[in-house]
């Protein structure tokens, strides 16, 4: 082959970092609050309406219903815009996807029922009851999203790790090649080892993030569910940075190969880049 080996920038390795990252504060911060206050005061019925931290306030029935809608066609637009990112991964099987596009689907069809039901509420008790459902039955940013988002990271390192698998068998050519031409390549050697075993570390903690996070359920109010759910985000999270400190070890491992067996064998070519299947929102 005629080009040199090129094993990417550093960057392909890192930009694993902020998917791990995100999953971690989607667990600790979890779903955007949609609490209601509903009374009927003497200038007419009211609702007290408090999303998050960005709407406070006693509002009319109609405007109670249009920020409910609001969350509603927030929630459905990053669901398909997750949607959309897992149909474009690569490494993921076609099961893991079809369920993840199962899930999604099904919560932006009862999310759109619901929203339905908002929009023809007349009743206040009635449309408290439903804005509390938001985020009470429809976890989305507590659960759906950090779950299609772990695996959009799953899928961004496994990539990586097929990319380096493919090297190594062309980097254990080389060192075959230089030791026969005489060179000294015990630290090649070293090297390609642990490069091996941290490509294949990198692999089964991103395989175990993925499947400890396919099956979590909502809470619906359940504090063992939730702090269930919670932990299991978190040690998915723990287990991409462990992934993501692999893949950079690994990398460092190839640069000190390349320079071993550099002019020596024929000259490999590769690339060890990520497509970019997802980012975080």
């Amino acid at each position: 082959m005629k080009k040199e080996l090129i094993i990417g920038t550093l960057g392909a390795a890192l930009a694993l970092a902020p998917f791990a990252a995100f999953a971690q504060t989607a667990a600790v911060t979890g779903d955007a609050n949609v609490s209601t206050n509903v009374s009927t005061g003497t200038t007419g019925t009211g609702a007290t309406v408090t999303t998050g931290a960005k709407v406070k306030g006693t509002v009319s029935l109609t405007n109670a219903i249009a920020k409910g809608d609001k969350e509603i066609t927030a929630r459905i637009t990053n669901l398909n815009n997750l949607s959309t990112r897992i149909g474009d991964m690569k490494e993921l099987s076609s099961s893991e996807k079809t369920s993840l596009q199962a899930t999604i689907s099904s919560e932006i069809s009862t999310l759109t029922t619901l929203k339905a039901k908002i929009d023809a509420d007349t009743d206040v008790a009635t449309l408290k009851t439903d804005l509390e459902s938001i985020t009470k039955d429809y976890r989305v940013y507590m659960l759906v999203l950090p779950q299609g988002r772990i695996a959009a990271a799953v899928d961004r390192v496994t990539t990586i790790v097929g990319q380096m698998q493919n090297l190594g068998t062309l980097l254990s050519a080389r060192i075959s090649a230089a030791q026969a031409a005489g060179k000294n390549v015990s630290a090649a050697q070293s090297a390609y080892t642990d490069m091996q075993a941290k490509v294949a570390d990198a692999n089964t903690q991103a395989t175990a993030a993925l499947t400890e996070t396919q099956n979590l359920q909502p809470d619906q109010g359940n504090a063992s569910t939730e702090a269930s759910n919670t932990a299991a985000l978190k040690d998915a999270a723990a287990k991409l940075k462990a992934a993501t400190a692999d893949l950079k070890a690994a990398r460092a491992d190839i640069k000190t190969i390349e320079a071993a067996v550099k002019g020596t064998g024929p000259k490999a070519s590769g690339t060890v880049t990520a497509s970019s299947t997802a980012s975080a929102q």
